[in-house]
């Protein structure tokens, strides 16, 4: 679900955006900070964040935290009507923000939203943020950011997502090997089961 984009930051700006980040790292959530202004750049460079991502009004200054993504004054009226529970909205230059709210900004992107919904045929946006595919996407959103936060210090979208890419491979070769180890233990076990059947017919 979570693939590359095709615009990366350069590195001093990715840095600085990294450094930001381990500054409010601590800082608690309830309290928050402004957005950052090297997050920002990143912000603005992902596919898709230039217009909203439910209208296309240019310049989004609001974002849903939930899916990662920006939209227009307008449309942010909208996604407040579901309840936080199905997007969160923040405003980019006026709210305070937390740690992990910026990485689900940074990892999300309307471009990728975009793709999600168009392979699910979701055009219809009064209808498709309260569905059961939207709260799947959310759901992996949240464990990715997450799982990116608990790694350290942040080293962009790529960087990220071949880490991904690696844990799931690990995973997926642990998965394998588990596989082989029970079959290899069921076959020993039905051999040795095989041999005390034979002894009883030689005994007999």
């Amino acid at each position: 679900m979570l693939r590359p984009t095709m615009t990366s930051p350069t590195p001093s700006v990715l840095n600085r955006a990294a450094t930001e980040l381990e500054r409010i790292r601590s800082v608690p959530k309830h309290d928050g900070v402004d957005f950052p202004r090297s997050c920002v750049q990143i912000l603005r460079t992902l596919p898709g964040n230039k217009t909203c991502m439910d209208c296309a009004s240019p310049n989004p200054e609001w974002a849903s935290v939930t899916y990662g993504i920006l939209v227009c004054t307008r449309c942010s009226g909208r996604h407040r009507s579901y309840g936080v529970h199905t997007s969160f909205v923040r405003s980019i230059t006026m709210d305070a923000w937390s740690h992990i709210q910026i990485l689900a900004m940074l990892e999300g992107g309307n471009g990728q939203l975009k793709r999600f919904f168009d392979r699910h045929h979701m055009g219809n946006t009064s209808t498709r943020y309260n569905t059961k595919a939207a709260l799947f996407y959310r759901s992996n959103l949240s464990q990715h950011v997450q799982a990116v936060s608990n790694r350290g210090v942040y080293k962009g979208r790529e960087a990220s997502r071949q880490e991904h890419a690696q844990q799931v491979k690990q995973q997926q070769q642990h998965q394998r090997q588990s596989t082989a180890q029970k079959q290899t233990l069921e076959e020993s076990t039905t051999r040795h089961l095989s041999r005390q059947q034979q002894q009883v017919i030689q005994v007999q």
